[in-house]
């Protein structure tokens, strides 16, 4: 694996505010990735941009990428939003783009050939919530409250029609916001509808914030969110509320393999913790630097092999269909027992 040629990769992600709590260690990995790859004679920079997580901000850092021509592949965006603002960007300059957790299903729906996604999608992830629901929590009385944002409210659009199918109850959706901090309205309307389950699409922030708001309300709704997985922080956030809330997960449990647990082990011991999506994150560097392997040299050289890649990454094959998706994409679902996020057994 060895080039003359020295090129760059970009990473975008919310650096700065309360998101960077998982923006930054992502590109941590992502260093760390590129770092291995030196030593096997692949010399790769790292070209960090700060998308604040905003949509205008995205697209404008995106362009930032776009400009810089060492730039041959892209990691990133974090959510969906700055992926889906910044995706057009990428699409005209044939940049490839390789989102590790971006997961709203319109981002391999809206003809970018130059959008790869690591993880699962919105709807396999509502659909897997929605049916756990329905055949082991029985609810008579579900709700839901997503962010506004095109990860929260397609995610919560899909539970609520996915588990109103199956349950024959309908589920009432509320809203809330990005940046929200009191949630009376929202606890006092669920509380006054006796909800017995309220499903959360938002982020680990405002999840965390609406979790110990319907605690601190004496609520004892049965709690699930799209926010699992053991490097989550939303247990750490969430507190003693977080307690018996159920979680899916869109990336690979990373206890699942022997490769996946040694990066997780390495990034707790490098750089002082693993974020989630730390797999899909090394996994997005493995896929651009085995298509420099390959022999590469242009963006548009790269987009194709890409699209093209079929190899073993530390969670199992990568491969993706024809619209960018990965074939095969995990999702899991999580318990929080005693602070800690731990499996749980069921078959998705």
């Amino acid at each position: 694996m060895r080039t003359n040629v020295r090129f760059s990769i970009g990473y975008a992600a919310p650096l700065t505010g309360p998101q960077s709590i998982v923006g930054v260690p992502m590109l941590r990995v992502v260093e760390m990735a590129t770092t291995d790859l030196s030593r096997d004679g692949l010399e790769l920079d790292v070209v960090a941009v700060d998308d604040a997580a905003d949509d205008p901000t995205a697209a404008r850092v995106a362009e930032t990428l776009v400009g810089n021509a060492a730039v041959i592949a892209v990691v990133g965006h974090k959510n969906s939003g700055p992926s889906g603002a910044a995706a057009p960007v990428y699409a005209a300059a044939g940049l490839a783009q390789l989102s590790q957790c971006a997961t709203d299903n319109a981002l391999t729906r809206s003809g970018w050939p130059t959008f790869f996604r690591l993880c699962a999608d919105n709807e396999r992830q509502a659909a897997a919530a929605a049916e756990y629901a329905a055949s082991r929590l029985h609810p008579r009385m579900p709700m839901a409250v997503h962010d506004r944002t095109s990860y929260g409210r397609p995610l919560v659009d899909a539970f609520a029609r996915r588990l109103t199918a199956l349950s024959g109850h309908q589920v009432g959706v509320l809203e809330m916001r990005v940046g929200q901090e009191d949630f009376a309205a929202i606890v006092t309307k669920m509380r006054a509808a006796k909800a017995d389950l309220v499903y959360i699409g938002a982020t680990e922030i405002e999840g965390s914030r609406l979790m110990m708001a319907l605690r601190e309300a004496a609520s004892e709704a049965q709690i699930m969110t799209s926010e699992g997985g053991p490097q989550n922080p939303l247990t750490g956030l969430a507190g003693d509320a977080a307690e018996g809330s159920i979680h899916t997960y869109a990336g690979t449990d990373p206890n699942g393999t022997e490769a996946a647990q040694r990066l997780i082990e390495r990034c707790e011991r490098e750089i002082g913790g693993a974020p989630s999506f730390a797999v899909e994150t090394y996994e997005a560097v493995m896929v651009i630097a085995d298509a420099l392997a390959g022999g590469a040299k242009t963006r548009a050289e790269l987009r194709d092999a890409v699209a093209a890649a079929d190899l073993e990454g530390f969670s199992g094959r990568i491969k993706f269909d024809p619209s960018g998706e990965r074939i095969g994409a995990p999702v899991s679902l999580w318990r929080v027992t005693g602070g800690r996020m731990t499996p749980v057994a069921v078959d998705l």
